[in-house]
């Protein structure tokens, strides 16, 4: 069996890191609204609410660079900010990139361009600016993160969310870009094939800017699922969640079958589910047919008392996050 931490990644210790930076940059909060520790800060601007975010690809990179498919990189870099600032209820307005390399990379970081221009366009943000670095002996291959800004008239942050609201699920691309250096272990010990998986393990990153503006009257919280999976869900409500998540597209099967125990697919990958909903039953019925206009949208829980993360998986596995 083969679990994250032995692809080098210590979620328990990545979680100790972010509360250490979390208390550490909190003595510099003036017109902080929302600090670190949510999926986007907030920041007060002469009566003007500014979300701001960062985040890259991660070692998705590397396939890219076994793969050559470089334009995906550039949306994925868009997704992962544009979704997490609509996730406290920001509209995305502007985004600046950074591309580090080992050497000059023309044809990669034409697609990288092109990609990013093709998720910003689909998020409707503007890329107004970035930094492109080349820095032999500092960077093997390339990486790639952006920074995002966002305006917030209607912040949506799960204060007010409470047992007996409704949570719905929306589709993901796929395993999105996250959990790729456990994908990394899989491909290089043989047990999982890049050339079958290649199209899969590659598609972007869903952006789900419209979907998530177009319901924000509507909702209570939105939560982007990414990287530590459900247990991010901990950063919307404290009160208990039970879930029943539908059947996941064929790769997470596949990565599972190459030996990542059950339960741990659940702490790692989104299994399916890219992006959570949490609305009242009042509402619920008109957000679940606006969503639908744009995918599959699954009714995947209710909120509950207690403080628990249950979840009933696809093989009716009962799992306690």
């Amino acid at each position: 069996m083969v679990k994250y931490s032995d692809s080098g990644v210590d979620l328990n210790k990545l979680k100790d890191y972010h509360a250490y930076i979390s208390k550490i940059v909190s003595s510099t909060y003036k017109n902080t609204i929302v600090g670190a520790g949510h999926y986007s800060g907030i920041i007060d601007i002469n009566g003007v609410k500014i979300a701001l975010h960062t985040d890259g690809v991660g070692t998705k990179t590397l396939l890219a660079s076994r793969t050559g498919k470089y334009e995906t990189i550039g949306i994925d870099c868009v997704a992962m900010n544009v979704n997490d600032l609509v996730s406290v209820g920001a509209k995305p307005m502007a985004i600046v990139d950074y591309i580090a390399m080992e050497k000059p990379m023309d044809k990669e970081l034409d697609q990288l361009i092109r990609g990013l221009v093709k998720g910003s366009k689909e998020a409707e943000t503007e890329i107004v600016g970035g930094e492109t670095a080349i820095m032999p002996g500092v960077i093997n291959g390339f990486d790639m993160a952006c920074s995002a800004l966002g305006v917030v008239n209607q912040p949506k942050l799960g204060n007010d969310v409470k047992p007996g609201d409704y949570i719905l699920g929306l589709r993901s691309n796929g395993i999105h870009a996250n959990g790729y250096s456990l994908i990394r272990k899989l491909i290089d010990d043989g047990k999982l094939s890049l050339k079958d998986w290649e199209n899969e393990l590659m598609a972007p990153t869903r952006i789900y800017v419209k979907e998530v503006l177009g319901v924000l009257d509507k909702i209570k919280a939105a939560a982007h699922i990414t990287g530590g999976s459900f247990t991010k869900l901990r950063r919307i409500t404290k009160y208990g969640l039970e879930l029943h998540l539908p059947e996941p597209q064929e790769i997470f099967k596949e990565i599972e079958k190459a030996g990542v125990p059950h339960d741990e697919m659940y702490k790692v990958f989104n299994m399916g589910i890219g992006m959570i909903i949490f609305t009242s039953q009042e509402y619920m019925e008109d957000v679940k047919n606006f969503l639908e206009k744009y995918d599959e949208v699954f009714e995947i829980g209710k909120v509950i008392e207690g403080s628990s993360i249950n979840i009933i998986t696809y093989k009716n596995v009962i799992l306690h996050l």
